[in-house]
């Protein structure tokens, strides 16, 4: 109650200022007002002050509204002002006709109104007259049913209007449910939008505004598209329930915000697509539900991108390890092209140009959250021996932090990034959307929901304009780890890493369809390319051995049936992955592709989409994927597939498949096959492996980084034998 007090003392003296028109005066009268502040306590709150009428004895009837409508329901209090005299006033009046008036209002209406902007009205002439103010009074928030915050503006965004602002709590840290209203003519009540959940924000910028340690609660509320008919100009109000119990709680209003006049203008026809990557990491082909493979995976929302989308059977990764197929799909240029074949040949090269780069010259915001692993580690160490070689084994603490920055995504194109693994990540921009300058960035937080919320925080940012979005969850890799909330999702009943798995890829899930959700409600789902692929299939560890999530064992709980082998292999299982594209505007819904394609098609697409030139896309690795959906002619199974990694090769050409690890395992394998590469065919087709051996050689004398021809390690030779056919002696 104290601190209440405090603020209702901390109220501005006010002036008003009102004009009346009476039609027997061939020019108009004023009359000026003044009014103290809103004084005493929620048992015994007043306003006070002096209406001034020149000539004007007889009493007068003042009226208090909350709002900015004159209905009997937002009707506070009112008083008889009786024509007076006191020191100061006649001088301030500058007349007779000095009205007194104090209006009690009840403790129910500051319940009613709590933080409502007042005012008040007279009757003078038989004309009602507000009393206008140079300064807004407020009535105090009641401590039962306010949160502090403000109702900010109204945004007329690609077709819709929201009503945004920050609802501040310092007791509650979870989303809480929103709703917005208004009143109609009559002043009841009217739900403008139902409940929508609030965005939990603990950055330093929110905490000026909130001045709370916890509980900054973001919100955007639709208004409805035909209200500027129905309610033009009454006022809106936000409610915050749920999290309070019973009774729902208003978000003090410190800014007078109405429901807009006109409507939402018209969506840009023009405006170029979004581009939002999901790029998941190690999870294998049989892990999305709309693959039909297990029974156990549950991924609605990715399954709702591919059965509102394009589904492709046969989309192919670059490389069957990490940072290669991401070097692909960050430049759209194939990894071998620049050197990056492996893991150990990080960082990428700073002569290549990302996406990023060549998006932000079309007009494009960039961002990137999640894992990059493009940048200089302990495993880099031929960049090691070329730029330390002093230093043996090279070890990248010994590279000043200056220059190991420059292999970030924010020096790539990405202007907001939070990179990283999990705990510790290099960002540029906080939770709450604020650009920062760059710095190291510690958060506990379960790694799949923290890059979640910034990406939902980079769309608040950017949605007035074009923008390129890159979320790569680091998941299901190892260390597996999840909350709670997503193990309760999943069967106890199974491998205990495969049921961790599977609730981390429960996480990207909610995560997409958070992000889907955020792009509906800005209507701009219709124009964004959404492309969901894995960076490789799973490690299986050759047996899938179970063990706590805690033991440094392979497999990270995913599954690559119904194909063969793991990451690490050019198998099937280590580079068929899954593939979806997802663009309302331009992809009709239940579209199932059964030709080849590449990740680098992907990218292709849709930097075309987005406006890139001739010259540029010449230098990408990609196809345009569009005539291949629209069913029109195409040159896909005439364009060949190359792989290379530890020693294996293969190419795929159309329906065949050829595969070399080593020197003496050669293979052959037919793609239309039920089973594709369980069985050999290297000796029953000898021209058509000439071909493709002769085409996969032709490839990589074109590539910058030589290819030794030599028989692979025993221990892996071990693996390949124990998933391949053996090669016929």
């Amino acid at each position: 109650m104290m601190a209440l007090k405090k603020l209702i003392k901390q109220q501005c003296f006010v002036v008003f200022i009102a004009w009346i028109f009476s039609p027997a005066m061939a020019m108009s009268a004023t009359f000026a007002s003044f009014s103290q502040p809103i004084s005493g306590d929620l048992d015994n709150l007043s306003l006070s002050g002096w209406a001034c009428e020149v000539g004007n004895s007889s009493p007068l009837s003042i009226s208090l509204y909350a709002g900015n409508t004159r209905s009997n329901a937002a009707l506070i209090a009112t008083a008889i002002a009786d024509k007076t005299s006191g020191d100061g006033v006649e001088a301030r009046c500058l007349s007779g006709g000095s009205h007194r008036f104090t209006l009690e209002i009840p403790q129910q209406a500051v319940f009613d109104n709590s933080g409502a902007q007042v005012f008040v009205e007279t009757t003078v002439n038989n004309q009602t007259r507000t009393l206008n103010s140079s300064a807004t009074q407020f009535l105090p928030e009641h401590p039962d049913t306010a949160l502090i915050g403000y109702l900010d503006a109204v945004a007329d965004v690609n077709g819709r209007q929201f009503a945004i602002g920050w609802a501040c709590q310092t007791s509650v840290a979870e989303p809480i449910d929103v709703a917005l209203s208004t009143v109609d003519s009559n002043g009841n009540k009217v739900i403008l939008t139902e409940y929508f959940k609030t965005e939990v924000i603990g950055e330093s910028a929110i905490n000026a505004l909130c001045s709370t340690p916890s509980g900054k609660h973001r919100f955007r509320l639709p208004i409805p598209e035909n209200a500027h008919i129905d309610f033009a100009n009454n006022p809106l109000f936000v409610e915050a329930v749920a999290a309070f119990g019973e009774q729902s709680r208003t978000v003090a209003k410190y800014r007078a915000v109405n429901v807009p006049s006109e409507p939402a203008r018209e969506v840009d026809a023009a405006r170029k697509p979004n581009i939002v990557v999901f790029f998941t990491d190690d999870q294998g082909y049989a892990d999305v539900g709309v693959h039909d493979v297990l029974a156990d995976v549950h991924t609605p929302n990715i399954d709702a991108l591919a059965e509102s989308g394009a589904l492709f059977k046969q989309g192919y990764i670059t490389a069957p390890q990490c940072s290669p197929s991401r070097a692909a799909m960050i430049t759209g240029i194939h990894q071998s092209e620049f050197r990056m074949d492996e893991n150990q040949h990080i960082p990428m090269t700073l002569e290549v140009e990302t996406l990023a780069n060549r998006l932000k010259e079309q007009d494009y915001a960039t961002g990137l959250f999640g894992k990059w692993h493009l940048e200089i580690t302990n495993s880099s160490q031929e960049w090691g021996a070329e730029n330390y070689p002093d230093v043996e084994p090279f070890v990248s603490s010994v590279v000043p932090e200056e220059e190991r920055l420059q292999y970030f995504p924010h020096e790539r194109g990405f202007d907001d990034v939070l990179a990283g693994y999990t705990g510790s990540y290099v960002r540029t921009m906080d939770l709450s959307g604020q650009t920062i300058p760059v710095e190291t960035y510690r958060d506990s937080k379960f790694r799949v929901d923290l890059v979640s919320d910034m990406s939902l925080s980079f769309i608040d940012k950017h949605w007035n304009s074009p923008f390129y979005m890159h979320v790569a969850h680091y998941a299901p890799h190892v260390p597996l780890e999840s909350p709670q909330k997503y193990l309760d999702l999943i069967p106890e009943d199974m491998p205990v890493r495969r049921r961790y798995a599977l609730a981390m890829m429960a996480a990207v899930d909610d995560g997409i369809g958070r992000v889907v959700a955020k792009l509906e409600q800005y209507n701009l789902l219709e124009n964004t390319i959404i492309l969901f692929i894995s960076d490789n299939g799973a490690p299986l560890g050759d047996d899938m051995t179970d063990a706590p999530i805690s033991a440094r064992e392979t497999w990270n709980g995913s599954r690559n049936d119904p194909f063969t082998g793991e990451k690490g292999m050019l198998t099937e299982g280590a580079v068929r992955v899954p593939y979806i594209m997802h663009w309302p505007k331009r992809i009709q819904s239940n579209m199932l592709i059964d030709e080849p394609v590449s990740a680098l098609d992907a990218a292709y697409t849709a930097v075309k989409a987005a406006g890139l030139g001739e010259e540029e896309l010449a230098e990408l690795g990609g196809m345009d994927l569009l005539p291949l959906i629209d069913g029109e002619e195409h040159t896909f199974m005439e364009r060949p597939l190359f792989w290379r990694f530890f020693f294996q090769r293969a190419v795929r050409l159309g329906d065949w498949k050829y595969m070399q690890a080593g020197v003496r395992r050669e293979y052959l394998f037919d793609m239309t096959a039920v089973e594709p590469e369980s069985v050999n065919y290297i000796n029953d087709f000898p021209e058509i492996a000439e071909d493709l051996r002769q085409r996969y050689w032709n490839w990589a004398q074109q590539q910058p980084r030589p290819e030794p021809l030599v028989e692979i390690p025993i221990p892996f030779s071990r693996r390949v034998d124990r998933y391949l056919p053996l090669p016929p002696p």
